[in-house]
């Protein structure tokens, strides 16, 4: 059986080397080409073997190097074990094409198998692929569902890149098809012989999402849905990787979902996150920040912990669970993957090879954000974990209290509105429409200043420290600088500071009358300023929120537990799917 075709690069730029180093790639054919005594290392991020992981899962035990290409080059086949050290299993003299049977018994677990290429003489490799004794059993088809709002550019990139793979081998198209959810109604709807484009009202990733399981599940020849973000750059390998995965999993693992890590776009060798673990009050992001180049991050990837949950940029669930455990929780946005993860996931398998290229987040943050993090967290380690109500109390004040002294009083209202919504309980997302709530917590949102404007403030580019992300540190720091929540406004600087957007130091802040969030990639800022009323009315609702939380979560937990199945449910949806239809 085919596990995967190795690939020597793709059209990200900047990622070469995640794929193979040395050789030339060729985009236009796909080849790579040596010179006489060059060597090509595929001890990579795309192209090693997780040989631990489809033993476990697939019950391989034997695996095969396919290499076809011209010319005479001598294949060595390598086992990488835990401790960085590789050792050789064979060396294979080739002329042109490779078969190269491996056995793995050298190897450990905890490590990977990987190849060179040693040109001979001039040569040049046009296709392999890692093999295993061991024959797909499972049926598979993969519905993939696409939410988007308005970014046309992304989704047509991958509909087209979808569309090439389909052209190369059509037999792809009867092995997947995408759903296409549009919740700003600006594509045309239609339906090809791979894709459909479904209208949809702006319920955010959670409604849009909801939307495609909903479609999906009226076609019982689909085994499976894949959730991906429309601001992504993937290559189709990912999915043929994943849809022979699925195809061999053993019938002890048949009802595992596969994540994909993500990948930076704009850092493409860096791994943003690699599946994730929530402890009931925050979410803990596996191997984040690895450079993928390095192989003691591939070998940090082999021995990750289980994830509690995987991202919605790229997770693959059985079509089974939407039945079973019903659908998303209609939260919008923020912590949707991370609650339908722990409720419908029975295990999450992740590999290296398996990945997408996402925009990064840093400039994509936006104060109203926090609404639905905090709220929709707060519900999750209601049903999912066993904290009490001391730590949420603690935790949301923390946020409230350090916005007080950033001087960003909006994202405090925010704050406060989350923790108000979520002391409704379910009811509150059984009679209320989440297009609708969107619009009133968006009326919260600052607007952010142009480079232009921060300039002026400071008479050029301002002076801004970046500091390691730090929350225990920065909790204490918050906690010993609360003092200034009460100093009166004449003893405040009138020199303006300025902070980091992405990682806000209160002690960036402390004392200025006149702070900016500064993003260093824009040049833009948020700028804020002292307003000691309002500092005095928000401080009195983060008191509220402490004690509302500190006597009301336990109250709230068992609310949600009782009502989660209504809120997730077909009807529900169905309820603002189709509420304008319904209101005619």
């Amino acid at each position: 059986m085919k596990l995967y075709d190795i690939k020597f690069g793709n059209n990200t730029k900047g990622a070469g080397e995640l794929f193979v180093k040395g050789g030339e790639y060729d985009r236009t054919s796909g080849a790579l080409r040596l010179r006489a005594g060059e060597t090509a290392d595929f001890g990579t991020y795309f192209n090693l073997l997780p040989y631990p992981q489809y033993r476990e899962y697939c019950g391989a035990k034997k695996f095969t190097l396919a290499l076809e290409g011209e010319g005479k080059y001598r294949a060595e086949i390598y086992a990488r074990h835990k401790d960085g050290t590789k050792s050789l299993i064979s060396s294979h003299v080739c002329e042109g094409a490779c078969f190269a049977e491996t056995d793995c018994s050298a190897a450990e677990d905890g490590g990977y198998l990987f190849f060179t290429v040693n040109a001979e003489e001039d040569c040049t490799l046009t296709g392999g692929a890692w093999l295993a004794d061991r024959e797909a059993e499972n049926k598979v088809k993969i519905g993939i569902i696409i939410c988007t709002y308005r970014r046309e550019n992304f989704v047509s990139a991958n509909i087209a890149r979808i569309a090439a793979a389909i052209e190369a081998a059509p037999v792809w198209k009867e092995r997947v098809h995408v759903f296409i959810v549009d919740n700003a109604q600006t594509l045309k709807p239609e339906k090809s012989d791979f894709y459909t484009v479904i209208p949809n009202r702006n319920l955010g990733g959670s409604g849009g999402f909801a939307r495609g399981m909903y479609e999906l599940e009226k076609d019982s020849s689909f085994t499976h849905f894949l959730l991906m973000d429309d601001d992504i750059s993937f290559d189709f390998a990912t999915v043929e990787r994943t849809y022979r995965l699925l195809g061999a999993l053993t019938k002890e693992h048949k009802n595992a979902s596969v994540g994909g890590a993500m990948l930076v776009l704009e850092k493409p060798n860096e791994q943003y996150e690699f599946g994730g673990k929530y402890d009931g009050l925050r979410f803990r992001l596996i191997n984040s920040g690895l450079d993928m180049r390095k192989t003691s991050s591939l070998i940090k990837n082999q021995n990750a912990a289980k994830p509690d949950y995987n991202a919605w940029w790229y997770c693959c669930m059985p079509a089974s669970s939407i039945k079973k455990y019903g659908l998303p929780m209609p939260f919008f946005i923020k912590g949707d993957d991370v609650e339908y993860g722990m409720r419908a996931a029975e295990e999450f398998i992740l590999t290296s090879g398996i990945a997408v290229w996402h925009q990064d987040f840093a400039g994509k943050y936006t104060g109203i954000l926090e609404y639905y993090i905090k709220r929709n967290l707060a519900i999750v380690s209601s049903l999912w974990c066993g904290a009490g109500g001391f730590k949420p109390a603690v935790r949301f004040a923390y946020f409230m209290f350090k916005n007080l002294l950033l001087k960003n009083y909006n994202c405090v209202q925010v704050l406060y509105e989350a923790y108000e919504d979520f002391m409704k309980g379910p009811s509150f997302f059984l009679g209320n429409d989440s297009e609708e709530v969107n619009g009133r917590i968006r009326r919260l949102a600052q607007a952010i200043s142009s480079a232009e404007e921060v300039e002026a403030l400071f008479g050029g580019k301002p002076d801004v420290k970046v500091r390691k992300p730090d929350k225990k540190s920065e909790f204490f720091r918050c906690l010993f600088l609360a003092v200034e929540n009460y100093m009166p406004a004449f003893l405040f600087s009138k020199k303006p500071a300025a902070t980091d957007m992405g990682n806000p130091s209160a002690a960036d802040c402390f004392m200025k009358k006149t702070v900016v969030h500064y993003d260093r990639n824009t040049g833009k800022g948020l700028i804020l300023t002292l307003d000691t009323k309002r500092r005095r009315e928000l401080r009195r609702k983060t008191y509220k929120v402490f004690f509302g939380m500190l006597f009301g979560y336990g109250r709230m937990k068992k609310a949600y537990r009782a009502g989660w199945q209504k809120m997730c449910s077909r009807e529900n949806w169905e309820r603002m799917f189709f509420a304008e239809k319904q209101g005619e």
